[in-house]
């Protein structure tokens, strides 16, 4: 499967030997292999992450030009769009700051930030971050005078969207569900910060992370399917802050649903790129049956036409008579459609 070839040599440090190995693979790989590929990885989102990989390890040359050409622009752009939202973020973080709020950043700008290896191998959409209910009308003051606007489609009973002149968008929690009653804990950390005009951040500490990351992740599945960007997040996390994981108050942080999602994707990390566990950790995952890389790929596609779920049939039905458009480029895989039953078995085992 040529997603795991570019997946491990994208995970793995550049290496002679290792390199040589990849090489041949890539090698091996015919131009059906290639498109199909590009595929996953647009919607998969890791089209920077692979030319990254790629690059450091001196196989430009192994890759089929269009595609390698593919993986370079959008490379490009994700490093010109990250910048831009991280710029706008310091900006916004010096303001608040001054304003007396410290939000704690959530997800993709800390990863950025602090845990991966180049600014735009993991992509971003809009900046998520959380403050304290009674910090909401200091920090609404503070994006209207920096010219931001409220989106009101997208706020929610729990978050405020802001949209700023550039197009970056900031979702602003003033309620945080996951952690509510377990403020008494210890829930965030000071991190040194590369943001420009930045000493330092708040963000999550590991073990909020972590729950964070699979209860967001979980919690996108109907939707998005299991997103390998995400995924990829907790190879990160892990391999930095790993050993900082806390078993016992990642018990009293994380919702019982989603303890056998979180076993079965370390198991398949595990597994699948020989990623070390903290030893809760270790011992939670093989408890599990792990996630594979087909699964991961099978269910992201067919999430894409709403399946499983019934309105999905309906409407793949509706496609396949004619009666409406599709909305997107091809139909789903047949052997997808007849695997998909299997997947649901193993979740729920």
């Amino acid at each position: 499967m040529l997603l795991r070839t570019l997946l491990q040599l994208s995970l793995t440090s550049a290496d002679a030997s290792r390199s040589n190995q990849f090489r041949q693979q890539l090698n091996a790989a015919s131009d059906r292999d290639w498109q199909e590929v590009s595929i996953d990885l647009e919607l998969h989102r890791l089209m920077p992450f692979v030319y990254y990989g790629i690059k450091v390890h001196g196989l430009k040359d192994c890759v089929p030009k269009s595609i390698l050409d593919k993986l370079l622009n959008v490379y490009i752009s994700s490093l010109g769009r990250n910048q831009v939202l991280l710029n706008t973020l310091a900006a916004v973080l010096k303001a608040t700051y001054e304003a007396g709020v410290r939000p704690v950043l959530w997800k993709g700008v800390v990863l950025v930030d602090q845990l991966y290896p180049d600014r735009a191998v993991r992509m971003m959409g809009d900046i998520d971050w959380a403050i304290a209910p009674h910090e909401l009308e200091t920090v609404s003051r503070v994006f209207e005078r920096l010219g931001f606007t409220i989106k009101d489609r997208l706020t929610t009973p729990d978050a405020v969207y802001f949209m700023g002149q550039n197009r970056v968008f900031f979702d602003v929690h003033h309620r945080v569900r996951l952690f509510e009653g377990k403020e008494h804990l210890p829930l965030t950390q000071n991190l040194t910060s590369a943001l420009g005009g930045l000493s330092e951040i708040c963000a999550l500490e590991p073990t909020a992370m972590l729950t964070h990351l699979t209860v967001h992740l979980a919690g996108h599945m109907a939707e998005t399917g299991p997103l390998l960007f995400w995924i990829l997040d907790f190879v990160f996390l892990l391999r930095k802050w790993g050993h900082l994981i806390d078993g016992n108050r990642l018990d009293r942080l994380m919702p019982s649903e989603n303890w056998l999602f979180l076993g079965r994707l370390l198991h398949f990390l595990e597994v699948e790129f020989n990623e070390p566990l903290p030893p809760d950790l270790a011992k939670l995952a093989r408890e599990h049956k792990p996630l594979t890389l087909e699964s991961i790929t099978r269910q992201s596609r067919l999430a894409v036409w709403g399946l499983p779920h019934p309105r999905g049939w309906l409407k793949l039905m509706a496609y396949r008579l004619g009666l409406k458009s599709p909305s997107v480029q091809k139909f789903p895989r047949a052997s997808d459609l007849v695997l998909w039953a299997s997947d649901v078995v193993s979740a729920v085992h």
